[in-house]
């Protein structure tokens, strides 16, 4: 049974429904849980009838009217979560044959612009001064944000990040490679990145080699553990300030490299394996930025190509 759902909204049969569907998709995501639950609950409660006997009618009156349903007024990017989560409830029922189809087909899906705003990522200015200030950071530090910046990479999958996925590729040039969800991730390292995590092994006590069959991670604290999310976030803060420039996260990081790719002309097919994006839909949300003049950053730009690795033509 769901401890979300509120059971004196529903008849037996719906609560047992309601139930099976949120444990079987978040049984173990309990903030998940709680979220649908208390989206179908307002439901519920707008709609006044069994939640197997609405209509179309009834769903798009819902959506055109959740700052009625809701205590508050809810934003677009919010409304279109609803209407997602109450499609993907109605597609269940419909598998399970609960229902003869689902009534939020024939609902418009809101929609919400998702556009990543310039503020979200760095100018060139910005980056320039904050990759000169890394330099003024203990080594790991200054390596980390080098890899961080010039890779693109996800926060939980940067610190993820062993020797070992570090390769030396067809082309006999060293580049970052992930397997990630049956879809593998390749980047090129760019020389200065190269030379200063050869500086950083150096200082560990490791061989003077980067494409290394060691399965340890590569960045890690005093204890020899690996770096936490909230270090690499306190790193890059630190980095902001001694820059000058206002904080910045590390999902601008991230944004900015795919902004700087698509302003120096890269494709968005390219721009979205770089990135790991699922399409190349999601590069319309990163915004192009005028550069004022080409330096050190166009480097990465300039490094991916589509190169397998070497263990794939095994």
């Amino acid at each position: 049974m769901s401890e979300f759902l509120n059971r004196d909204l529903y008849s037996d049969s719906e609560y047992r429904i309601l139930c099976d569907f949120l444990i079987s998709h978040f049984r173990y995501k309990p903030k998940t849980e709680k979220n649908y639950a208390y989206d179908f609950n307002i439901f519920k409660r707008f709609i006044k009838k069994d939640i197997l006997e609405v209509d179309s009618a009834a769903c798009e009156n819902f959506i055109k009217n959740t700052d009625k349903a809701y205590p508050s007024a809810q934003a677009p990017a919010t409304i279109e979560r609803i209407y997602s989560e109450l499609h993907r409830l109605y597609e269940y029922l419909l598998e399970q044959n609960k229902i003869a189809q689902n009534p939020f087909n024939s609902v418009e899906k809101p929609a919400s612009d998702r556009s990543i705003r310039n503020d979200k990522v760095l100018s060139f200015e910005e980056a320039e001064a904050l990759l000169n200030a890394a330099k003024e950071l203990e080594l790991r530090d200054c390596a980390m944000l080098q890899v961080l910046f010039t890779t693109g990479l996800k926060i939980k999958d940067f610190i993820a990040l062993n020797w070992n996925n570090i390769i030396r590729d067809s082309e006999g040039e060293l580049g970052l490679y992930i397997q990630k969800y049956n879809k593998p991730y390749y980047n090129k390292l760019h020389r200065d990145v190269i030379e200063i995590l050869l500086q950083y092994r150096e200082s560990l006590g490791k061989e003077q080699t980067i494409a290394a069959n060691e399965s340890t991670a590569i960045f890690v604290n005093a204890k020899g553990e690996r770096i936490s999310q909230n270090w690499v976030r306190l790193v890059i803060k630190d980095a902001c300030t001694m820059a000058g420039i206002k904080a910045h996260s590390p999902s601008s990081i991230r944004n900015s490299m795919g902004a700087f790719m698509l302003t120096f002309g890269v494709p968005p097919v390219e721009v979205a394996q770089v990135m790991g994006y699922s399409d190349t839909f999601l590069t319309t949300r990163l915004p192009i930025v005028l550069p004022k003049r080409k330096d050190y950053l166009h480097f990465n730009m300039n490094g991916f190509n589509k190169v397998r690795p070497e263990n794939e033509h095994e």
